[in-house]
């Protein structure tokens, strides 16, 4: 168990989610006990109770702070982009590596699913609107292609990304297979040419 220590609140409540993060991204919710946080956290039982009252409000929580990382570091690409051309490209590219890279976001929405404890969360809601609304204006600028409902267009990205990474292997031995028979890959590896393709299906119409 991590030594006790004097502790503020805000120093507190980053302990208890920096260990509830990773312990219910191995884990899930049902694998994961109150003493588990409590001895990664060297935070008392009594005070992760005080703060998050149970352990369904505090998976909750995680989930909160893991997307609330996540529409930090899209929002701050969108600001970088110009055109919606280069911010599509620029969405679907740090999804892909946020994705890639972050497995405790990875495995605690996969754990979620699994053991029906998902939580919609308010920055996801208007995020996701916010995405939603922005593909609706390109289609009225006729930027974007009209003959697929805006609403499905950031489901579709993050949905194709997110199996794409669940089948690395598979993708892997076929594109490997492609590549050697073929001249389609033109250079570049899967993935950026899954980023490509994905940043083009929407923009490629009317």
């Amino acid at each position: 168990m991590s030594p006790r220590r004097p502790r503020d609140k805000e120093r507190t409540v980053q302990d208890i989610l920096s260990a509830a993060r990773q312990l219910f991204s191995e884990k899930g919710l049902h694998g994961v006990s109150f003493q588990d946080i409590e001895d990664a956290s060297g935070v008392s039982r009594g005070l992760i109770i005080h703060h998050y009252g149970n352990k369904e409000a505090l998976y909750a929580a995680v989930q909160e702070d893991l997307n609330r990382e996540y529409v930090a570091m899209m929002a701050a690409q969108r600001q970088k982009s110009g055109n919606l051309q280069e911010m599509i490209t620029n969405a679907v590219r740090s999804s892909f590596e946020h994705a890639k890279g972050n497995r405790q976001y990875r495995r605690v929405a996969l754990w979620s699913y699994l053991e029906g404890h998902e939580s919609a969360t308010e920055i996801e809601k208007a995020f996701t609107t916010n995405l939603i609304t922005s593909m609706r204006a390109g289609q009225e600028a006729g930027l974007v292609r009209r003959d697929i409902d805006a609403f499905f267009m950031p489901f579709i990205i993050k949905g194709t990304i997110e199996y794409w990474i669940q089948k690395e292997k598979l993708i892997q031995e076929l594109s490997a297979s492609e590549q050697a028979t073929s001249e389609l890959a033109g250079g570049q590896g899967a993935e950026e040419r899954l980023i490509e393709v994905l940043a083009r299906l929407f923009t490629s119409g009317d």
